[in-house]
């Protein structure tokens, strides 16, 4: 019987090396498909996160496809330069110039899952040798909930991690110089470029003062450099010049009076370190113990290894000193002397996030989580497996329940009645917009339109002009002309005040009785008496209309004209439509 059983376990050792030397980077076709099903069963029907993707930055996609190489966009907050609406990924802007947004964001979607896999199974295939480990990474990895709007900025760190190594291990040279150019293109400098520009520098640096010349390590930079100033020239020259690329002079963004606000030093270090933060979403809590004593362990055995796990350790070593440092890198900057620094200073350093290097957690985490089985992984597979198994399914399962596909799963089960999931359908509710357009009757560029309580995207996505809006990077102007209609209301709410004049990216009509909330569900019995906008400044912003999400039962009183109540089955929304008094034909 001991035989027998020692016949197994030798058996599936076997088959575990065996395998473990094969390429599997199929799987992340196939893991693509899976995912993507429900997606395309649902069609319009499909959930994505709202906040900050589908409320904000399809729009850069959306209005840039509408308007290419035109300096301003026009139908948003008056008019936006296009270096105030970029979108993170230049490329994907071709999906929506040939796609319907919904489908353009689905390919998105689909691509940046497969590209996930890939880049994750390659550099940990390329730093382990090991296909199982590669797999394990990489299908946690694609799954993560991060938001397809910022294109590789994220997803993509592997992708890119990768070409480099091919790029210094002189091996797959045109793949990896591609695999550069396509990062450069679907990847934001303002979000991980610059870090992945400063992290490769660094390198080519530490190469240098190693007297091991490694040209094409030179060129990939180089490379990557030349695409993000090319589809940052109008930034630059805005920046530099103060004038943009088509001729208009630069405008003072409004981000000249964001106030950045401090954190507790050692308290904000530690929760980047444990649960990372904002939009780089990880959720590595669980992996952290393991990965500490697998550390510790490696360390006491260390004598032990052979020369290519000491190289291994030496790696997982210096990758968990980076995720420290980064936590740490974090909390510096967010600082109390760091940021009162910043918020002393004007321009470009004022508002630059550099502390987004955090940005980097959801790859490196999972890299890390490969590497500190990397260097005993071939001892005995089976039971470093089980191992692996035990280690990773908790987070797996974690991971799995907060994925886009567990949400269109149970919305396509279940329906937004049981999950309280927003339909891309519902939130944009095209059908809604067409009968505010139809019965406004007019042609949409002739005038604007403005939302109280509502968000402005859905009008915009229709096509319709807004004097609102949601954008980080707007006149400054436009913001103090804007702040006049709602600066009665913001007086009876200094919080609502704070929330405006400290940030101001959500150019809405806030007020006493709604504050800074635009998600009015229709049905939800919200009613508005008493408001005290400054309607002459609305009307000098050429707004003429109001999408409201409540009855504003002293219409008369503010000079706004009922033209009625529209909402349709499927809408998240139920709009109450006015006209400022003497703009109706």
């Amino acid at each position: 019987m001991k035989k027998a059983a020692t016949n197994l376990v030798y058996r599936i050792n076997h088959i575990l090396n065996k395998m473990d030397g094969l390429p599997l980077w199929w799987l992340g076709i196939l893991l693509t498909a899976i995912v993507l099903a429900p997606n395309i069963s649902l069609g319009e029907g499909s959930v994505f996160t709202v906040h900050d993707q589908l409320d904000e930055s399809m729009m850069n996609y959306v209005l840039t496809a509408r308007h290419p190489g035109e300096g301003v966009i026009p139908e948003m907050l008056g008019g936006v330069n296009a270096s105030g609406l970029a979108p993170s990924a230049v490329l994907f802007v071709l999906l929506y110039r040939c796609l319907s947004p919904f489908y353009a964001f689905l390919c998105t979607y689909g691509i940046l899952v497969a590209g996930g896999f890939l880049g994750m199974y390659l550099a940990v295939r390329e730093l382990t040798d090991s296909s199982i480990l590669a797999v394990a990474a990489a299908g946690v990895f694609c799954m993560l909930p991060l938001y397809p709007v910022y294109g590789f900025s994220q997803m993509g760190i592997p992708l890119i991690l990768y070409a480099f190594l091919c790029l210094y291990r002189e091996k797959h040279i045109p793949a990896a110089l591609g695999l550069t150019l396509l990062f450069g293109l679907t990847s934001h400098l303002v979000y991980t470029g610059y870090v992945v520009l400063g992290l490769w520098l660094l390198a080519v640096c530490v190469i240098g003062l190693r007297k091991s010349f490694r040209k094409w390590c030179g060129v990939g930079f180089g490379l990557l450099l030349a695409i993000y100033v090319l589809t940052n020239l109008s930034l630059f020259a805005e920046i530099i010049f103060g004038t943009s690329l088509y001729g208009q002079v630069s405008y003072v963004s409004h981000r000249e009076e964001m106030v950045n606000s401090a954190m507790p030093f050692w308290k904000t270090v530690w929760e980047v370190f444990t649960s990372s933060a904002q939009h780089a979403f990880t959720y590595h809590e669980k992996l952290i113990l393991p990965i500490v004593v697998l550390l510790v362990l490696g360390g006491l055995l260390y004598k032990k290894l052979d020369a290519r796990a000491k190289k291994q350790y030496q790696l997982a070593l210096g990758g968990m000193l980076v995720l420290v440092l980064i936590a740490v890198f974090y909390g510096i900057c967010k600082s109390a002397p760091v940021v009162a620094w910043k918020n002393s200073v004007t321009g470009f350093l004022h508002y630059f996030q550099i502390e987004r290097v955090y940005w980097l957690y959801p790859a490196g985490w999972y890299l890390e989580l490969a590497l500190v089985f990397a260097f005993w992984w071939r001892r005995s597979p089976l039971l470093q497996c089980i191992i692996l198994a035990v280690v990773l399914l908790p987070t797996a399962d974690t991971v799995l329940h907060n994925s886009y596909f567990y949400m269109n799963v149970n919305q396509r089960n279940n329906g937004s009645g049981v999950t309280g999931y927003i339909s891309w359908e519902s939130y944009y509710a095209e059908e809604l917009m067409a009968q505010l357009d139809e019965a406004i009757g007019r042609e949409l560029s002739e005038y604007r339109v403005a939302h109280l309580g509502v968000s402005p995207a859905p009008a915009l996505m229709h096509g319709f002009y807004t004097v609102d809006g949601y954008s980080n990077n707007y006149p400054l102007d436009y913001k103090h002309d804007f702040r006049r209609v709602i600066a009665a209301e913001l007086d009876k709410s200094p919080e609502t005040a704070v929330y405006f004049d400290k940030w101001g990216n959500r150019c809405y009509l806030f007020n006493s009785q709604t504050g800074n909330y635009w998600m009015l569900e229709r049905g939800s019995g919200v009613v508005y008496e008493g408001l005290e906008f400054d309607m002459e400044a609305l009307a000098e912003l050429g707004c003429e209309y109001l999408f409201s999400g409540g009855e504003i039962v002293d219409a008369a009183r503010m000079g706004l004209e009922p033209m009625g109540y529209f909402e349709t089955d499927s809408s998240y929304w139920g709009i109450w439509l006015y006209n400022l008094t003497g703009n109706e034909d």
